[in-house]
């Protein structure tokens, strides 16, 4: 009879949409710095101790709140471990939490000699609602988010389970000293037996600045799928992934479901060059067996929490790198990535899940003043109009109303840097002439950007500056014109003075 209900249990689902919530960004964050994530169950066979058999699953026990606190508000809690290093800004903190909740208790009951699944009471809680406790504070009462609810799927293999998850914004309360352990209680799930086991747990996503790391650009998104016989497929765009080097990537997931025993389930990043999806894998996660019930960061699994169960019965947390080896799927300068989720056999609930990538520093600066920072190539004449300083603001003198207007040509040789700004329309900037500048730098200060024209003189440069009104930046550049194809090999010189390795093109009132 076992068997016969394992079999049904894998019979392939077809899900509507009530059965489940399309993946969609969160959030997208352009910044020096990087992320962490900390996270544990809240289920387990024991309320206190760690479960470390690795060949059982959560089908197999009468799951049980885990709770570690002697703290009679809370019927749930576990904690783990938080370090970033000393001096670093945390610039969001998403909170979430995931069980299937049936109901407050669930078990097992023979009729007519054959086995099944009764609810024994119905929830008890609002899933909505959970407790925090940072490092040095008392637990906070949040209110979350609900992304997903499975009470009322049409389908009868989801909403006996009911899964569900919700989300927070804590950012607010991971401000100063937020280093140790991390606890959260009153997480809800079903106790007992359901059909598939009972799984439960939190996780913790921070993103933080960090002069001492790399420009990255880092996303989240959330839903609910119910990864069974069909993929889901994820796509990550909105960066550019740096010019040169080695690009350091990585992705998080959050699931449930993921037996330690069954197989068959795995993440795969699609490789634009052989149309096929590469399927990720480190030690402690095989690529035939990637969600196994475990809290992995890389390589190593995540044992600094209470309880630091090995198995955590039906609850996945991974942080993972993209490895080098497979670093050329991800290219220079690429602007686009694509997961896909499969499984043919253990079937999983997918609720989190967080790319990030080092990008340019072009790329950053376009992002975080809102300028085109970037280069392109095209046919023109000299610019028409040139920079004027007065009182210590730049003003660029207004075109001549009766002048005719440039006309854009389109390049008849594409420099590959260029290719991906060839489409996009120019920036409109007020009293300036229209054109192709060379930018070495942007400022928010008139009086540091004189300063910085001054040092460029010093180089052999003739640097001048307009003003950005709908940004409030003051541009440095050191030639302009109409003729792109000239200005782009004086691009390639400047960038081989110190500090102007970075400089960039901007195409300005042509449209």
């Amino acid at each position: 009879m076992k068997k016969l209900l394992s079999f049904l249990c894998m019979l392939p689902i077809i899900a509507t949409a009530q059965d489940s919530k399309t993946f969609t960004r969160d959030k997208e964050f352009y910044i020096r710095g990087n992320t962490a994530v900390v996270g544990n169950n809240i289920l387990s066979k024991d309320s206190e101790k760690p479960f470390n058999d690795l060949e059982k699953i959560n089908d197999e026990f009468k799951m049980r709140y885990v709770d570690i606190d002697d703290d009679q508000s809370t019927w749930s809690s576990s904690s783990a471990h938080l370090a970033l290093r000393e001096g670093a800004k945390v610039v969001y903190a998403g909170l979430y939490w995931s069980g299937t909740y049936h109901g407050e208790r669930s078990g097992k009951r023979l009729k007519d000699g054959q086995v099944y699944h009764k609810k024994l009471d119905d929830r008890a809680h609002d899933i909505r609602t959970v407790k925090l406790k940072l490092p040095s504070g008392t637990y906070e009462n949040i209110q979350g988010s609900l992304i997903y609810d499975g009470e009322d799927a049409t389908h009868n293999s989801i909403s006996s389970r009911a899964p569900y998850a919700c989300m927070a914004d804590v950012t607010a309360l991971m401000q100063g000293s937020i280093n140790g352990q991390v606890t959260v209680a009153n997480v809800s799930a079903s106790q007992g037996e359901i059909i598939g086991g009972s799984s439960a747990g939190w996780l913790l996503y921070v993103v933080y600045e960090d002069e001492t790391q790399p420009l990255q650009y880092v996303t989240t998104f959330h839903g609910f799928e119910f990864v069974n016989k069909k993929a889901v497929e994820v796509d990550f765009g909105n960066f550019q992934s740096s010019e040169k080097g080695e690009l350091e990537t990585a992705i998080t997931i959050g699931a449930l479901e993921g037996d330690v025993t069954l197989g068959r389930d795995e993440i795969g990043i699609f490789d634009p060059k052989t149309k096929v999806f590469v399927t990720l894998d480190n030690s402690v996660r095989a690529s035939s067996n990637f969600f196994n019930s475990t809290i992995t960061i890389n390589d190593k699994r995540a044992t600094n929490r209470v309880p630091n169960s090995l198995n955590t019965l039906g609850f996945d947390l991974a942080k993972i790198k993209i490895p080098t080896a497979q670093n050329t799927i991800i290219a220079n300068s690429t602007g686009g990535v694509k997961m896909r989720f499969k499984t043919r056999s253990d079937r999983f609930f997918l609720f989190f899940t967080a790319f990030q990538t080092t990008i340019s520093e072009r790329y950053y600066k376009e992002k975080n003043n809102t300028s085109v920072a970037s280069t392109e190539q095209v046919v023109t004449e000299q610019l028409p109009n040139k920079m004027m300083t007065n009182q210590q603001v730049a003003i660029a003198v207004p075109p001549d109303p009766d002048e005719p207007k440039p006309v854009y040509v389109a390049p008849e040789v594409v420099n590959k840097e260029l290719a991906s700004l060839l489409e996009k329309p120019s920036l409109k900037v007020e009293n300036i002439g229209a054109g192709y500048y060379v930018v070495t730098n942007v400022f928010s200060n008139a009086t540091n950007a004189e300063n910085w024209m001054a040092i460029l003189a010093t180089k052999g440069l003739e640097p001048q500056m307009f003003f950005r009104p709908d940004n409030n930046y003051f541009y440095v550049f050191v030639d302009a014109g109409m003729n792109a194809a000239a200005l782009y090999k004086k691009l390639e010189e400047v960038r081989t003075m110190p500090d102007l390795k970075e400089s960039w093109m901007l195409k300005i009132n042509l449209d």
